[in-house]
């Protein structure tokens, strides 16, 4: 298609023009079909990434309620512990004191000091979930309130 015409009696030949206009339509239907194609495949392109979005955050989410709830296993694990602690330690010192000898009480501080440790670290991670949590909550896209797990640092 060149876009020259030839003159016919003072113009140019009719038929030529229109066969030019045709032409001309043919390529703009043809660059229009192809802008919607492309402008199909982005739009399809956010949504697929928008359903990734909120399925990795939806996971992170459960993974967090999960971990908040492994923290509450532990931390009544370790309120346990201490309890069996001290239940011995308290046997322990009446069988010495039964035999009349002195209770070293610096071993059971040591393992108190490092229980304390385990459960300060502990706290400070469960603070940290708990605050993810909350974030989470407060951008939550459905409207679901997510659930949070209260920890209990005794």
């Amino acid at each position: 298609m060149s876009g020259r015409f030839e003159l016919v009696k003072k113009g140019y030949d009719p038929n030529g023009v229109d066969n030019y206009i045709a032409g001309l339509e043919a390529q703009i239907a043809a660059y229009k079909s192809k802008d919607k194609a492309i402008t199909n495949a982005i739009i399809s392109a956010q949504q697929h990434a928008d359903t990734i979005i909120a399925n990795a955050k939806n996971q992170s989410r459960i993974i967090r309620e999960n971990t908040a709830k492994q923290l509450s296993d532990i931390f009544d694990s370790i309120n346990y512990q201490r309890k069996i602690l001290a239940d011995f330690e308290y046997e322990y010192g009446m069988v010495i004191q039964k035999y009349l000898k002195v209770v070293e009480h610096d071993d059971f501080r040591a393992v108190k000091a490092k229980v304390d440790h385990l459960e300060s670290y502990l706290a400070d991670f469960a603070d940290e979930v708990t605050e993810d949590l909350e974030i989470d909550k407060r951008t939550h896209q459905d409207g679901e309130p997510a659930p949070a797990e209260e920890f209990s640092t005794n």
